[in-house]
């Protein structure tokens, strides 16, 4: 009896381990797709960007919330990458996502933040699919094409490693 309930747990869990595998491979897959493009204003200044304008410069956009621990802590190393890479065409920024403007503004003054952080809206969360975990990163190439898209945090040392060689 044990033995045909243990067989019944593996045959179990390689099912599992099937399905888990087939969901993964039907996931969508951002890299290599074109990023789709949006106007947002600047919570700062209230000017506009829109991100096909800034084709031929590596892009990362950081979607994040007020309410976010980890995304206030990875905010500082961005901070610093942008400011160590903007001079070799990287173009960062800050995506505010069900977030109030005013503690937004708050925010990017308490942290000293240098690159632009836009105000974003469900329309540029959808196209960038339906943004559900923040922090989430995206990273796009010159040509405009999605080359990685990474949910939760990451190290200053691990974001350098992926923008670099796209400069």
């Amino acid at each position: 009896m044990t033995h045909k309930s243990f067989r019944l747990s593996w045959t179990l869990a390689q099912v599992l381990l099937v399905a888990v595998c087939i969901l993964a491979l039907a996931s969508p897959s951002w890299a290599d797709k074109s990023a789709p493009d949006f106007t947002l204003n600047n919570v700062l200044t209230g000017k506009s960007y829109t991100l096909s304008q800034y084709r031929g410069k590596v892009v990362v956009l950081n979607f994040f919330t007020f309410f976010c621990g980890p995304c206030r802590q990875e905010m500082p190393d961005l901070n610093k990458i942008y400011e160590q890479l903007k001079g070799r065409g990287l173009q960062m920024f800050g995506i505010a996502l069900s977030s109030n403007p005013t503690q937004i503004r708050f925010l990017v003054k308490q942290l000293g933040l240098h690159y632009p952080v836009l105000i974003g809206n469900d329309k540029v969360s959808d196209d960038y699919g339906s943004i559900a975990v923040v922090p989430t990163t995206v990273i796009i190439d010159k040509q405009g094409n999605i080359v990685q898209r990474l949910e939760g945090t990451r190290s200053k040392a691990t974001f350098l490693k992926l923008i670099e060689p796209l400069l």
